[in-house]
């Protein structure tokens, strides 16, 4: 997904995605417009899809302009319809409220506008505040739940249109059955199909466009074929005009006035409800999509933009929005990440708000409902999908268990008591998987350098050195949430330090958040600790990781170079390890680093005379590398080894970070014998740590030298063979220790 919004949109496929988008969506929106009226019966029906047109209109284009998401596309929800109806049903059945008249009509609009910007108030005050930083707190298997149940909501709202039904139909009364149209259902599954099928092929037009244009074909064939066939409503006639800031306008009139005054409580009440519901809603959308490309929103500014937004659509006559996931995905997928397709889709329904009306009740309802099903489909968690691919495969522990349990319930709940009531499931278990990671362990073990020593080779008079003092560098590995909570037992456990210890490196990797709190006893643990004389080093963390940023934005760890590094950073626990080994060796008054080794004092060329050794130095190819520089990749062919004699070289899994370290070379040393020996590829890459020099011996030149004068060669393949087994007997030492 990710590598389809970095690909280049020109100018005029933002505006046909943005086209197609709102095309797309319109039954949905349409359909939340009746539900929101449906209450007061058809003769509010005009105002209910009014009211959903000019909320993707005017909020949705302010939203488009001031959301931080990768695709800030803003419509009404069904959990804010649903508590939005509730008030129109109270405010409609007021006696002293004609609905029959016009005005009545425009009093109502008025009471049901101030809400929407009471909500939009609330919103920017939520965002000022914080507060949409609290979602980062819920738990995957919560956040996954919700998805997966608002999937199964727009599949479930796809059922009517799709069989032909009106829209306001109840699928739970045996006679709708009998209203089924087969040849609707027909339209739908064709226009779902075309997306699948000809949307892969023929990137250049957006899918969406593809399954309209099949299903509308379709509609328009069997209508000729078979006059007076059953094919399913349209999109019918939509409401025209001019979207204009001038609902909240009739409040000055008194009767209106009057008619706020007696429901002004409920209107609060609805609007606190709305702003509360809408919020969470949108931002758990916005972490979605943020899973979804990679990216990351800012949820104090996401807040503002729909509060503004909001505010927009209540002084309009709009309904209240929320960040629709399903539009956002299908511009993402078709490549329109960004704000102008999203402006082009709220221009593009004053279009037909102002406009299109005639050419757009001839669209079939189906074709628009099979299209809207290809997209719930897309928005299936990807998450959910791979814990269910790991149970598949015979997975069964503990927390695949829990964690699928956990989806099913919320997604449960959402779909059959809506998004409150999958939000009270939600924030029940998010209390209990809180609870439960609260009493486990944060320490998850505990080892000491001599156990784990770093991979970096050192000189045989330091290795010495180290094999002593090794016990003075403790590696702490911690898992779960460092908050106020979890911070003491940290402490707690430092104070258990042995009195000589040197260095304490924690291991942050399987820390899945820090909070306030948990910032602050990791500084202030870094001060207890330097005053003992023990330096502490952050492992998994980076200026530009998400522990690292947390530690930024809490104001600790502040770097004396003034950058968004530190020193005492390490992205794994490996090579934080060497940097306390380098430590134990700078106190013991020698340098891990090493200005060069001579050739003849190299592992190859070790117990040569004078003329083996030139016969050796006469087929070596130098190579200068620079800091960073690959030497060789993973897979290059293994015809040679090389001899260091400047510089250092780490052997590391492939890829472009290269996080992983197998080992690190000093001068002196061999390496790349293995590959050659056995005539494999390489396993892993080489990469200089700093400008370095290092020595080539083919494989053909070897054997020549072994052909030319076989002591030489006897004597070569010895040093091989003693470096090889030096490094064997180095890694059965860690293996030893680490098992005791």
């Amino acid at each position: 997904m990710s590598a389809v919004i970095n690909r280049p949109v020109s100018a005029p496929a933002d505006l046909l995605a943005g086209a197609v988008n709102a095309l797309t969506a319109l039954v949905a929106v349409l359909a939340l417009g009746i539900v929101a009226t449906a209450s007061l019966g058809p003769a509010a029906l005009h105002l209910g899809i009014k009211a959903a047109l000019v909320a993707v209109i005017a909020g949705g284009l302010v939203y488009a302009l001031s959301g931080s998401t990768a695709s800030p596309a803003g419509m009404p929800s069904s959990a804010t319809t649903v508590i939005f109806a509730a008030l129109v049903a109270q405010v409609g059945r007021d006696p002293q409220l004609d609905l029959a008249s016009a005005q009545g009509l425009v009093s109502l609009a008025a009471v049901l506008g101030s809400a929407v910007v009471l909500m939009g108030l609330l919103q920017i005050g939520f965002g000022m505040a914080g507060l949409g930083r609290l979602a980062r707190f819920v738990p995957q298997p919560v956040l996954a739940g919700f998805m997966s149940g608002i999937v199964l909501l727009i599949l479930f709202a796809q059922l009517r249109p799709l069989l032909g039904l009106p829209l306001t139909s109840a699928l739970t009364d045996p006679s709708t059955l009998l209203q089924i149209q087969p040849l609707a259902l027909l339209i739908g599954l064709v226009s779902a199909a075309a997306v699948w099928l000809l949307g892969p092929k023929w990137r250049a037009v957006p899918a969406p466009l593809l399954g309209l244009a099949a299903g509308v074909g379709l509609y328009a064939a069997l209508s000729g074929l078979l006059p007076g066939a059953r094919l399913g409503n349209t999109v019918g006639a939509l409401p025209q005009g001019w979207v204009l800031p001038d609902a909240l306008l009739p409040l000055a009139d008194s009767a209106t006035r009057a008619l706020w005054q007696r429901h002004g409580s409920q209107v609060m009440l609805t609007a606190a409800a709305l702003a509360l519901i809408g919020s969470l809603e949108s931002i758990f959308s916005a972490i979605a999509v943020d899973q979804t490309t990679g990216g990351k929103h800012d949820s104090r500014r996401e807040l503002m933009a729909l509060g503004a937004a909001n505010m927009a659509s209540g002084v309009c006559g709009g309904m209240p929005l929320s960040l629709g996931r399903a539009r956002a995905v299908q511009l993402i997928d078709s490549g329109a990440a960004g704000r102008r397709p999203v402006v082009v889709a709220a221009l593009s329904f004053a279009l037909m708000y102002g406009v299109g009306g005639p050419l757009l009740a001839l669209l079939p309802n189906a074709a628009l409902a099979g299209i809207m099903v290809t997209i719930a489909l897309a928005l299936s968690d990807r998450w959910t999908r791979q814990l269910l691919s790991q149970w598949r495969a015979g997975e069964r522990s503990p927390e695949v268990r829990l964690s699928l349990a956990v989806v099913a319930v919320v997604c449960a709940m959402t779909v059959v008591g809506g998004f409150v009531a999958g939000l009270a499931a939600g924030v029940l278990l998010s209390m209990l998987i809180f609870m439960r990671s609260v009493n486990r362990s944060l320490l998850r073990e505990r080892y000491s350098a001599v156990q784990r020593p770093s991979r970096r080779i050192y000189r045989p008079e330091q290795e010495t050195l180290l094999r002593g003092e090794r016990s003075r560098v403790t590696v702490f590995e911690l898992e779960g949430a460092l908050f106020f909570g979890s911070a003491a037992r940290l402490t707690s456990e430092c104070e258990t330090l042995p009195g000589d210890c040197r260095c304490l490196v924690l291991d942050l990797r399987r820390v899945s958040t820090i909070d306030e709190s948990g910032a602050m006893a990791l500084q202030q643990l870094s001060t207890q600790l330097k005053r003992r004389g023990v330096t502490m080093l952050l492992a998994g963390v980076a200026a530009g990781n998400r522990h690292g940023r947390r530690l930024r934005d809490f104001g600790c760890f502040r770097n004396p170079a003034g950058d968004d590094s530190h020193p005492d950073w390490y992205l794994d626990s490996d090579r934080a390890t060497e940097a306390a080994e380098r430590l134990l060796l700078a106190d013991a008054g020698t340098s891990e680093t090493q200005s060069g080794v001579p050739l003849a004092e190299t592992a190859l060329l070790k117990g040569l005379d004078a003329d083996e050794c030139a016969q050796v130095l006469a087929v070596l190819h130098e190579k200068r590398l620079d800091a960073g520089e690959m030497l060789f990749q993973e897979g290059d062919p293994g015809d040679a080894l090389y001899v260091l004699t400047e510089g250092s070289i780490s052997i590391v899994a492939a890829g472009p970070s290269q996080r992983q370290r197998f080992v690190t070379v000093p001068p002196g040393m061999m390496f790349g014998e293995t590959a050659m020996l056995d005539g494999s590829g390489r396993t892993a890459a080489a990469v200089a740590d700093r400008s370095s020099v290092v020595h080539r011996l083919d494989k053909a030149a070897l054997e020549s030298l072994s052909a030319t004068d076989p002591k030489l060669g006897q004597r070569l393949a010895l040093n091989i063979a003693v470096h090889l087994a030096e490094r064997l007997r180095g890694a059965s030492t860690a293996w030893r220790a680490s098992a005791e």
